[in-house]
């Protein structure tokens, strides 16, 4: 019966030692009030006579009215959002310097070219210079190629000077890059030449008049 008895108070004093070991580590967390903490008058805790056990924590003060451990949660928190926020930002700027913009160039074709000298005659051995307008007039190609419907008559190089060679029909066309057109028809002669009968008829006539 003795051993029975002295075994309870084995168990009992095992039992109570661990008991004061928690109050010790917790310093008697128990109830605490509206602002988380309790009064501790016998400063068990030896943090003085009131401290706090906010969300289960051991004993502790509040420096300055914060929770050292909701302080530190809220910048872990913070910490990590500032994180995710950064990495965000840096996904959208490496999104948006992915993306390339393309220009595509605007190009303005002739819509009309016309030869602008009016040359109908032209001697053997003789030269013209022809031009040509382009509309519009800020078209991106403005390129000609001059062409003689018969080299043999008149030649026309590629700055549109045409030269005669010999009597005939001949046509002159200025043609653009995308195929717009213009041309003109020359009739190539002889020159006129001044005879001896041309000489006396005119000498005749101004005697006739009076003027010697």
């Amino acid at each position: 019966m003795k051993k029975y008895i002295k075994k309870i108070v084995s168990v009992l004093i095992i039992i109570l030692s661990i008991l004061s070991i928690q109050i010790s580590v917790y310093s008697h967390s128990g109830r605490t009030d509206a602002n988380g903490g309790h009064k501790d008058n016998k400063n068990k805790s030896g943090l003085g006579s009131y401290h706090y056990h906010c969300g289960g924590h051991p004993a502790h003060l509040h420096p300055n009215g914060v929770c050292p451990y909701s302080s530190s949660s809220q910048s872990s928190t913070s910490s990590s959002s500032s994180g995710s926020s950064s990495t965000s930002g840096s996904s959208s700027s490496s999104s948006s310097s992915s993306k390339t913009t393309t220009s595509v160039p605007s190009t303005i074709a002739v819509t009309e070219i016309q030869i602008e000298e009016k040359i109908e005659d032209m001697e053997i051995g003789g030269n013209e210079k022809l031009t040509a307008t382009i509309t519009p007039s800020n078209a991106t190609d403005k390129n000609l190629t001059w062409q003689s419907s018969d080299e043999s008559i008149a030649t026309v190089d590629s700055t549109g000077e045409v030269t005669a060679k010999k009597s005939g029909v001949v046509t002159i066309t200025a043609t653009t890059s995308n195929g717009k057109s213009s041309a003109i028809t020359i009739n190539v002669k002889e020159p006129v030449k001044l005879g001896s009968s041309y000489i006396t008829n005119t000498l005749v006539g101004k005697t006739n008049a009076g003027i010697v």
